[in-house]
This record gives structure tokens, sequence and C-alpha cells, in this order.
């Protein structure tokens, strides 16, 4: 959109570790979808995640305005980026905005010492209409797909001697399937 508004500037990004974990913040009202400038960096996202059968996953999605460079990026579970939970809240946000509500989010990926791939993802956000306002909190794991564990030789996850049980989920219709 030639006219869209530039709204990087309403974001902060910061890095900071704690107990030896490290956190990737970010925060910042959201942007209108679709009326702001959105910057998405290939470059950065292949310096993020190239190679690594991940994607690098924005933590405020760029449709809201926010940077596209890798302080608003981190190795993230390819199918919950695109297809996961984690966007379907995106698209939530996406709905509340265009109708007229203010949200603000606060996301925050935590990577275990001496890792840059986050193992979860902590959201916290805030809706916002006519002076009333409700509060909001999920924690997302991060786990590794067959991809990302092929492309970093990260060894299966055994339990047990015989390598453990699949447990097969139909997460559109939150049940297991048999």
């Amino acid at each position: 959109m030639a006219n869209s508004m530039d709204v990087r500037g309403q974001y902060t990004f910061e890095t900071f570790m704690r107990n030896g974990k490290r956190y990737k913040r970010a925060y910042g009202w959201l942007g209108m979808p679709n009326q702001v400038a959105t910057h998405r960096s290939t470059s950065a996202q292949r310096g993020v995640a190239g190679g690594t059968g991940d994607d690098a996953g924005h933590l405020i999605g760029n449709r809201f305005g926010a940077s596209g460079g890798a302080e608003n990026l981190s190795p993230q579970n390819w199918k919950a980026n695109r297809f996961g939970t984690y966007k379907d809240l995106e698209n939530k946000w996406a709905e509340l905005r265009r109708a007229g509500l203010d949200v603000y989010v606060q996301v925050t990926d935590i990577s275990r010492p001496g890792q840059l791939r986050p193992f979860m993802r902590n959201v916290q956000w805030i809706e916002r209409q006519l002076g009333r306002q409700k509060t909001f909190e999920v924690v997302f794991a991060n786990p590794h797909t067959p991809e990302s564990r092929l492309a970093q030789q990260i060894a299966p996850t055994a339990v047990g001697e015989d390598g453990g049980e699949v447990i097969h989920v139909d997460f559109k219709l939150r049940q297991r399937i048999p």
C-alpha cells in the first residue's frame, strides 16, 4: 500500500540474559493490518534460520508494521509459524484490530543456555476498547520438526527403551487421532 503508515518506531526490541537463559522480547501496540507499511527482510530471515529446517518467525507479525530485521525474528517451528496456534493468535489480533480494539503485545522467546533457538515463547497481550481492557497470557512450546532435527543433526527424542509412543493429534478439532 503506497500511503501506508510506517509504525516500526512504536515497537521495542530487547535481548537479555537471566539465570543462564537468553530472553528475546518485543513489545508495543499493534498497527492496523493493511494500513501500515510492512518490513519483511528475506536476508534477515535467511540469517536467522536459513538451512536449519525452521522458519525465521516474527515475534510481532509483519502485518502489524513491526521491523523485519533480526531483532524481531527467532528460529521457529515452521508448522507453528505458518499453520499453528501462534498463527491463529495473530489472526485473532488482526480481527480485533479491524473490529476497533487496541491490542498491546509483549512476546518473549526464551532459549536455554548456549542455544539461540528458543524452546518456548511467552505471549502476553492487552485488548482495550472504550476504556475497558482485558489481559491475556499464553505460553507456546517451540518443538523441533523432523525437518529441523535433520538439518540440525538432532537425534529424535526417545522415551523408554522402545523409543516411545507417537501421539497423533488433529489440532483443528483439538482431539487425538486414533
